[in-house]
């Protein structure tokens, strides 16, 4: 079948008012181009001299209804049933409904990261082990295969085929893979400092990994080709050494791009080539530490005795220095954060004469500088925590006041005047965190220590405020946001509370060895939805960017936790070994397992990287 369009590319501009690579929503009720198809054939044939922008959707070929429903967005399963009811004929034809429906199930984060790393996926999905095999000869291919497999949406959902397959399989066996091992320094494992002593970072596509860490004697890269195999990579260091100790590193979330920094205080900027990286540039600061923004567009260096400085990466990959506008000359920052946007950057750093931490929050002012809007902290507060939302550009903040033991739990959020202000949600100090996707504040402390306490955030921050409590209100709200929380209930202490990426499950980890998934049931209340003892973790676990697994993990055995559905979780597959220390999923590629684990010979200590690889239990080798 031919292009009805055009002989033009698939994704090009349809008509003037239809944007070519921007999804379009949901027709609104009562618009032209959303009356429902009528009972009517879709071949009905209607005057060719008609535009096609001034025909109703009931108009248009099913061709081009393909095309334009595969741009819609999906957020939820609501949207996703609504949109198919206008283009019924097209779900009824090409058989769209069961797919998009899982598609729209997946976090929003997992399906942006997808699509733009599709074509990799596409590369070499058939040697994913839960792919379905190719068509003989490549013959006998359908309609939609043709053209709608070409759109960006349609790619990520046939490529998703094998994450739903996953999810069906009712038990994983674990195949090992790649393996590399480094010496451990015990020297530099003595001494105090923030970046960590060893880990692993993934580039966004899943096809590259670094492992790593300040307490490693050297630097592994490994990447994965088209037929799924994991090879070394070498660092062309710009003095030509074998290998350096790298102590903070970060793939680019836009560029092919990776930024490290080494023991010596050198941050290099690395290309890739042909089987190995290059080093791009590199800027010498000694004795700091270094914090990359996700997007690698920005940098901030600063250290105990060290001036906070913000840098911008320029032409030819080489870093540039901002100016700071309105920052108090003395600071030495503790910490630092970017904000989600990258338009915001929290600097947090210690009083003089021990009055307690202060901060500030620096905004983007043009392309080479920022600029200071401090906050509203009290002058003798004590800033016991602080969280930028994954999701959005606010900042939840726990202030201890002094002398007198209270505080509160506050969220900072930019006014469109470029101030934060602050919204008061707790009127006493309380442990509480943002959810991954911002649906929730939460919290694994309760009176008890057995309860996990959740609070469902409102639209509007206005609607949480409790700033205008004073004594002797003050204990009466306090009771009353308490009273507010849903509590999920345990017969043992809660040690860790971990939400999934949607924030539609939670997993719970109590003492001494027990594991709880929490879901949502159809009346929208939470409840177990599964208990296991088989895999206690003494580390943090984790769950899968798309949310169906979970890793648990101790020193002799990984536990991968998988959905069945939406109701059931089980213990799909199991990697047992001596001396685990972490484990983690390759974001993109949930077939694929990374175990660090430590072993002796004689004095010396060493740290593996293991690459395991999930099968269906029921198929052979």
């Amino acid at each position: 079948m031919s292009d009805p369009l055009f002989p033009g590319a698939v994704g090009a501009s349809i008509a003037p008012d239809w944007p070519a690579n921007e999804p379009a929503k949901t027709p609104l009720p009562g618009s032209p181009r959303a009356i429902a198809l009528p009972e009517a054939s879709p071949q009905t044939q209607f005057p060719q001299q008609q535009p096609l922008w001034q025909r109703r959707i009931t108009e248009l070929p099913p061709e081009l209804l393909a095309i334009i429903f595969d741009h819609l967005e999906f957020d939820d399963i609501r949207q996703v049933n609504a949109t198919c009811l206008a283009f019924r004929e097209v779900v009824k034809e090409y058989n769209y409904i069961q797919e998009l429906s899982y598609f729209a199930r997946l976090p929003r984060c997992f399906r942006e990261q997808f699509q733009q790393h599709v074509f990799g996926q596409k590369k070499s999905r058939c040697f994913h082990p839960f792919a379905t095999p190719a068509s003989r000869n490549n013959r006998g291919i359908s309609f939609r295969d043709r053209i709608i497999k070409n759109l960006p949406q349609m790619s990520a959902i046939l490529c998703l085929e094998t994450l739903e397959r996953m999810e069906r399989c009712p038990a994983y066996r674990l195949v090992p893979q790649r393996k590399v091992t480094l010496p451990l320094s015990e020297a530099r494992c003595q001494e105090l400092h923030p970046d960590p002593v060893y880990d692993v970072c993934f580039s966004p596509s899943g096809r590259h990994l670094l492992f790593y860490g300040r307490c490693l004697n050297g630097s592994r890269i490994l990447a994965r080709d088209d037929q799924g195999q994991w090879a070394e990579e070498h660092l062309n260091w710009s003095d030509n050494s074998g290998s350096r100790v790298i102590t903070r590193a970060s793939f680019s979330a836009c560029t092919n791009h990776l930024l490290t920094r080494s023991a010596e205080g050198n941050i290099n900027t690395w290309l890739p080539a042909h089987r190995c990286w290059n080093d791009a540039s590199m800027v010498t600061l000694p004795d700091q530490t270094v914090e990359f923004s996700l997007s690698g567009k920005y940098m901030v260096t600063y250290g105990r005795y060290n001036h906070v400085i913000t840098w911008r990466m320029g032409e030819n990959n080489k870093w540039l220095k901002m100016k700071i506008r309105g920052l108090p000359t003395g600071v030495f920052a503790d910490d630092v954060r970017f904000s989600p946007s990258e338009q915001h950057l929290m600097l947090r750093w210690s009083a003089p004469q021990g009055e307690g931490g202060q901060m500030a929050m620096l905004s983007l002012d043009g392309p080479d500088a920022w600029s200071v809007q401090p906050l509203n902290l009290l002058s003798k507060g004590i800033v016991a925590f602080s969280h930028f939302s994954q999701v959005a550009d606010q900042l939840l903040m726990g202030i201890s006041e002094l002398p007198v033991k209270c505080g509160r739990v506050s969220i900072y959020s930019p006014e469109p005047s470029g101030k934060w202000e602050e919204t008061i949600i707790f009127p006493y100090l309380y442990p509480l965190r943002f959810s991954p996707a911002g649906k929730y504040v939460f919290s694994e402390c309760s009176t008890s220590g057995r309860h996990a306490l959740l609070w469902r955030r409102p639209e509007k921050l206005s609607d949480w405020s409790l700033d205008h409590c004073r004594f002797p209100q003050l204990d009466e709200a306090s009771r009353a946001r308490l009273d507010s929380a849903i509590m999920l209930k345990h017969d043992s202490r809660v040690d860790t509370v971990l939400f999934n990426p949607s924030d539609s499950h939670l997993l719970v980890c109590c003492r001494p060895d027990t594991v709880h998934i929490w879901g949502k049931n159809q009346a929208g209340e939470w409840s177990i939805q599964t208990t296991t003892r088989e895999c206690a973790p003494t580390t943090t676990p984790c769950f899968s960017l798309s949310g169906i697994h979970a890793l648990t993990c101790n020193s002799s055995m990984v536990g991968i936790l998988g959905r069945n559905g939406q109701q059931h979780w089980s213990l799909k597959g199991v990697i047992k070994q001596d001396g685990i220390l972490q484990a983690y999923f390759n974001p993109l590629s949930e077939y694929e397992v990374v175990v660090l684990s430590q072993t002796k010979n004689g004095d010396v200590t060493n740290i593996s990287l293991q690459v395991w690889e999930i099968r269906d239990a029921g198929t052979p080798d």
